[in-house]
């Protein structure tokens, strides 16, 4: 039952995440992303500081983790060794960064064709799992915990949870389209709450399909959860479809930080905090630059890094800035007593202070496991 647990609260603090940022965006409507929140209420170093983060970091080590996780899917219908999913994933990151640079229409048009497809697969997993009703609810009583203490607990729960704030993240670059989005951010703030509240459904509904399919013992023995589930109820056809649906996942996944890590750099490379001709834009109004050396310093990473190392220090870091984010934002908010329109004063504070909060813990748990 904690499984259930960590995808609820990982979906709310995200949830929670984005009211607060849809908060700096009311305060501060002239801000365009989440570089310019920390311009107007930290030093201007600070600033510094989170855009080498981002731009360096974050959103190109998310991206590469995405592609390895696409790479070995890649594997089942194509044998890869090591170098070849090192190969894969730059392959999957070039041709994605050519159809970004050429046509951004045909990039956008990928990336709605694709997400409407992944949640239609999601929903067809379930079903697959569930209608055939071979499963039992007895797996639901059985607990591997042991005699685990509640320190050991609380600890094991702030690990497991990485991996529910990755598949949740994303919520904070969303910020980044929001010059580009009609409404601002009213528009955005509306797309975060509501597209989590869908993913949190579906993560919800696809691990109690898993645990009403498989035991405990089953799940923690495999290494491909939703291939064994489906082999278990509907034969040897599932690993095909899984890893079709995980391609299709994945590579929409990976577009999408693509498209938000180079209006990013773009940005900050327009406000002179990174080399000017990374502003450049073709007569598309592509960012083709920022594009182009994101691509060579993701294929740096790809071939010099490994899957967990990269999926570590990217959550660490988003954390770390959400947190001093979040902090600074509580600060300028009671200090200034700003008056945001559509949001009431205390459960604002509240929700800063909740997010505060478990960035603490998560950032503190981390030094510890690590």
């Amino acid at each position: 039952m904690l499984l259930f647990v960590i995808w609820i609260v990982s979906a709310v603090v995200s949830i929670i995440g984005g009211l607060v940022i849809i908060g700096m965006g009311t305060a501060f409507p002239h801000a365009r992303d989440l570089l310019d929140y920390y311009q107007v209420m930290f030093p201007k170093w600070v600033g510094y500081l989170f855009n080498i983060g981002s731009n360096w970091i974050i959103n190109p080590f998310g991206t590469v983790v995405v592609g390895f996780v696409f790479s070995e899917y890649l594997g089942y219908f194509i044998p890869l060794d090591p170098l070849g999913i090192k190969i894969a994933n730059i392959f999957l990151l070039l041709m994605l960064t050519i159809i970004n640079t050429f046509n951004m229409e045909v990039a956008d048009r990928f990336q709605i064709v694709f997400t409407g497809t992944k949640v239609v697969s999601i929903v067809l997993l379930i079903a697959f799992l569930l209608i055939p009703g071979k499963g039992s609810f007895e797996h639901f009583t059985i607990s591997e915990i042991g005699n685990w203490n509640t320190i050991k607990i609380i600890g094991a729960f702030f690990a497991a949870s990485t991996g529910a704030l990755n598949a949740f993240d994303g919520w904070y670059l969303v910020s980044h389209l929001t010059p580009e989005v009609k409404g601002g951010v009213k528009t955005v703030g509306k797309s975060i709450v509501m597209g989590l509240l869908i993913c949190m459904l579906l993560y919800l509904l696809t691990s109690f399909a898993y645990q009403y399919v498989l035991t405990p013992s089953e799940i923690a023995n495999s290494k491909m959860v939703a291939v064994t589930a489906l082999e278990k109820v509907v034969g040897g056809w599932a690993p095909g479809l899984v890893t079709i649906l995980i391609l299709i996942s994945t590579s929409s996944s990976v577009n999408a930080f693509l498209i938000s890590s180079s209006r990013l750099m773009q940005s900050t490379a327009e406000q002179k905090m990174l080399p000017t001709f990374l502003s450049f834009k073709n007569k598309k109004q592509i960012p083709v630059a920022a594009f182009w050396i994101i691509f060579i310093f993701q294929t740096f990473l790809v071939i010099t890094g490994t899957y967990e190392i990269l999926l570590d220090f990217t959550l660490f870091v988003v954390w770390l800035f959400v947190t001093i984010l979040t902090g600074g934002f509580l600060y300028v908010y009671i200090k200034q007593k700003l008056v945001l329109t559509g949001f009431r004063r205390i459960p604002m504070m509240l929700a800063c202070i909740l997010l505060l909060a478990f960035g603490i813990l998560y950032l503190v748990n981390f030094f510890i496991t690590f």
